[in-house]
C-alpha cells in the first residue's frame, strides 16, 4: 500500500465519505456532500483510487438517461502488509497512525452531530491503561483481545440492520 495516497485532502475526503456506506455512493452523491470540492476534482481523484485499487465499482444506477458507477471502498486496499509496515519510514507510519486518529476524530464528530439531532445521552467511552506485564503474559492479553474482538466482529455481522452500529478503536504501543 502506498501510505503517501493518504497525504491528498481529497482522496482522505472522499475515503471518510465511503468509510461506513456499504451500498456505495456515485459521483454526484459525493459532490453533494464534499461540497468544497469541484466536480472536475472530484472525478480526477476517484479515478486515482480506482486505479491504485483504493475504491471499486459496485454497480451502476440511472439518473434520468445517465448511468452513474456506483463507488465503495476496496477495504483490502487499506490494509498494511505487515512487511510493508515494517519497511516503512517513522515518517510514513506516523502519517498514517495521524490518518487512523483523523477517521476515529469524523467517526466521533458524526457521532455527536446525530446527538444533537435526537437528544440521547451520551455514551461514548474513553480509556487509557499502562498494563506493565512481562513480554509472554503481554502477548498471551494480545492473543486474548485479538479472539474476543473477532468473536464480537462475528456475531455483528449477523445483526447488521437491527442494531447500532458502534466503532471500536484500540491502538497498543509496546
Amino acid at each position: 500500500m502506498n501510505l503517501d495516497l493518504f497525504k491528498n485532502q481529497v482522496r482522505f475526503k472522499i475515503a471518510l465519505e465511503l468509510i461506513d456506506q456499504d451500498e456505495g455512493m456515485s459521483i454526484m452523491q459525493l459532490n453533494k456532500r464534499l461540497d468544497d470540492v469541484p466536480q472536475a476534482t472530484l472525478y480526477r481523484h476517484v479515478n486515482a483510487m480506482l486505479q491504485d485499487s483504493l475504491l471499486k465499482v459496485i454497480g451502476v444506477q440511472r439518473a434520468g438517461k445517465v448511468e452513474e458507477k456506483i463507488y465503495a471502498l476496496n477495504t483490502s486496499g487499506y490494509k498494511i502488509k505487515e512487511e510493508d509496515w515494517a519497511s516503512a519510514t517513522y515518517d510514513e507510519k506516523v502519517n498514517f497512525v495521524s490518518l487512523y486518529f483523523m477517521y476515529i476524530l469524523q467517526n466521533y464528530k458524526n457521532y455527536q452531530e446525530t446527538l444533537s439531532l435526537t437528544d440521547s445521552p451520551d455514551q461514548a467511552t474513553f480509556s487509557l491503561v499502562k498494563l506493565n506485564l512481562p513480554d509472554e503474559t503481554f502477548r498471551t492479553f494480545e492473543s486474548e483481545l485479538a479472539a474476543l474482538l473477532e468473536k464480537y466482529h462475528g456475531l455483528s455481522a449477523h445483526h447488521e440492520e437491527a442494531e447500532t452500529k458502534r466503532t471500536v478503536s484500540l491502538v497498543i504501543i509496546p
